[in-house]
């Protein structure tokens, strides 16, 4: 058995531990209900259903699966130069026009007021008709 079988096997009885215990408590206080109202019932109730809720050990395994996860690749961060470097050389060429329709499509009217969370799609859109 590989380590990723033995880690789902325990895990998937560690929720069938947790929902026994649940069972088991919901069990003891309905039991209890009936009996504390008994006048010869004085003083705490004592504790006997276990609790397996361990928030340290919970957040260990969040924490090491996680880890375990492979880590997204952050996106590169474009630039304003950067676009406005390709724009320009896409102007030079004789496709002011369509550089202009390129900004307008982002809701912008000129390009100092595009939104920067816009930026990679027009670069792309840019390098698009650069390279056609």
């Amino acid at each position: 058995m590989n380590v990723k079988d033995a880690n789902y096997i325990i895990s998937a009885l560690n929720h069938v531990a947790e929902l026994v215990t649940a069972l088991a408590y919901d069990v003891e206080q309905q039991a209890w209900e009936g009996i504390e109202d008994h006048a010869g019932m004085s003083g705490a109730r004592p504790i006997a259903a276990v609790q397996l809720a361990q928030p340290a050990l919970e957040d260990a395994a969040r924490q090491h699966q996680q880890a375990a996860a492979p880590a997204a690749e952050p996106e590169p961060q474009v630039t304003l130069e950067q676009i406005r470097g390709v724009l320009a050389r896409l102007s030079g060429r004789g496709l002011t026009e369509q550089v202009r329709q390129m900004i307008l499509n982002t809701g912008a009217n000129k390009l100092s007021e595009v939104d920067p969370a816009k930026y990679p799609a027009l670069l792309a859109e840019a390098r698009r008709l650069s390279d056609a």
